[in-house]
């Protein structure tokens, strides 16, 4: 029994910088409960989180030399995904399936697809480019956030970009979006409020005014909602509801501000 005790002290002290030594004095039986606790403690702070979500990030890059009548030079292609690596299965598949589709498992395969789909249609023309981007944005025990932007560009006066966020609940692996909210219509006003406020003030002046319509409320965002820190995000595409040189116009809500809309669903994630 000594030289279990010595070892287990040896092996303490080097792993964990924890010296039992001066507590050697105790009685054995007193000596096997500090030790037994030490051991529990430091099991308990290895032990991974099941829900927690690590990266493993995927790259992919080619180009394809183009000639055309106009001129020949070369198309780009660039994905950069950030594959999910975490114990909960169903969160796992959900942010999988988000990401490519219901139909397939096999990333490389659907994301090789897409590229030579984009050199056969939208690639054809020299200097067309493709950049997208899956990127986890943030998580804490309740959630999980990914943000995906990116452009393509086969021509003209410039590229069509797109931005936007999802998230997903932890508790039960579903995403989260419009869902949080109790009726998403009752949230047009608060909306529209803030999109001018946050947004659009640095643009409009009396002279000029960026909002296609605005007079009238905004109509809420074609992309879901999703979770930033204390705050929910509404993100408008080009064009939805001002000119492209507007960008994509976005808000956040704090998530107390919008209590009162939350679904219990909403509730869950949020608090």
């Amino acid at each position: 029994m000594d030289e279990i005790i010595n070892k287990l002290c040896r092996f303490i002290k080097k792993h964990y910088l924890c010296d039992i030594e001066p507590f050697k004095s105790y009685s054995m039986k007193k000596l096997f409960i500090l030790i037994t606790l030490l051991l529990m403690i430091v099991v308990s702070c290895n032990r991974t989180n099941p829900n927690e979500v690590e990266v493993e990030t995927y790259t992919l890059c080619d180009s394809i030399y183009v000639e055309s009548e106009f001129g020949d030079d070369y198309s780009y292609y660039t994905m950069n995904v950030d594959l999910p690596i975490t114990k909960n299965n169903k969160l796992h598949d959900n942010i999988m399936h988000w990401m490519l589709s219901d139909e397939t498992k096999d990333y490389k395969t659907f994301f090789q697809e897409e590229k030579d789909r984009f050199f056969a249609v939208e690639g054809e023309e020299p200097h067309s480019q493709f950049e997208g981007n899956y990127t986890l944005s943030e998580q804490n025990d309740l959630y999980v956030t990914y943000i995906a932007e990116g452009y393509t560009y086969t021509g003209g006066a410039h590229p069509s970009p797109w931005y936007y966020g999802i998230s997903f609940s932890k508790i039960d692996g579903s995403m989260v979006g419009y869902d949080m909210f109790e009726n998403p219509e009752q949230l047009v006003d608060i909306v529209s409020e803030n999109i001018r406020k946050q947004y659009f003030s640095k643009y409009n002046t009396e002279e000029e005014e960026y909002l296609f319509e605005p007079d009238d409320p905004l109509q809420l965002p074609t992309n879901q909602p999703w979770i930033e820190t204390d705050s929910v995000v509404f993100c408008y595409a080009p064009f939805e509801i001002a000119p492209y040189a507007a960008g994509m116009p976005l808000c956040k809500i704090s998530k107390t501000d919008l209590l009162p809309y939350l679904s219990e669903k909403g509730k869950t994630v949020l608090f």
